[in-house]
Parts: structure tokens; C-alpha cells; sequence
């Protein structure tokens, strides 16, 4: 059942990694798969190969496929919101940073 689920099920990146659209058949998927990994083999071009690679994995995994179908759409946050808790909130260093600042000798000559 897992092979006749169209990519619209999966996560947005998996077709787009592959170059195709959200109602592609596994069929499809597959050779798009198999076109991309020759025009960027993994000795050639590492990073491509591996997007690719995961994408492909995502498709064929029927667990992803179960969780994009039962969990609800996720709601993104609102980017004022998170700036304005930012703001709020100064920055922290960790303890290592603030005690190496003070070994540092003040009369350096260049």
C-alpha cells in the first residue's frame, strides 16, 4: 500500500529534492532518482548525492508516510513573536568564554 502513496504525502522537500511534482507515482520517483544520480554521482558531487539519497530513503520509508498522515499540519511561528521574545532576552556566554576574556593581556605589543 505504501508504494501507491503519492509524494504529497512526505514531507515538502522529498519531491522537490527530486525534481518532481506532489502527485508523482513511486514509479516516477524512481526514476527520477536514478536520472539525478547520473547527472551527480557520489564521487563527483558528494553533497547533491547524498540530498538526493536521503530523499529517495524518505520516500521509500513507510514511516514518514504514517506520520505525515496522522500528524496535524504544523503551524509556523510568528516571526514577530519570536524577534520580540529575543529582544527580551540578552544573550548568554558560557562560563568558559567569560573567564578566558579576562586572561587576555591588555599591553600587547604589535
Amino acid at each position: 500500500m505504501a508504494d501507491q502513496m503519492p509524494l504529497s504525502m512526505l514531507p515538502p522537500a522529498a519531491h522537490l529534492v527530486l525534481g518532481l511534482p506532489a502527485t508523482a507515482t513511486p514509479e516516477e520517483a524512481r526514476a527520477a532518482y536514478l536520472a539525478a544520480v547520473k547527472r551527480h554521482p557520489p564521487d563527483r558531487d558528494p553533497e547533491r548525492f547524498r540530498e538526493l539519497h536521503t530523499a529517495m530513503l524518505a520516500f521509500c520509508d513507510p514511516l514518514p508516510l504514517a506520520e505525515a498522515a496522522f500528524e496535524p499540519p504544523r503551524q509556523r511561528s510568528d516571526l514577530q513573536a519570536i524577534i520580540a521574545d529575543a529582544a527580551t532576552r540578552p544573550p548568554r556566554l558560557p562560563t568558559r568564554v567569560l573567564l578566558g576574556l579576562g586572561n587576555v593581556p591588555q599591553d600587547r605589543d604589535p
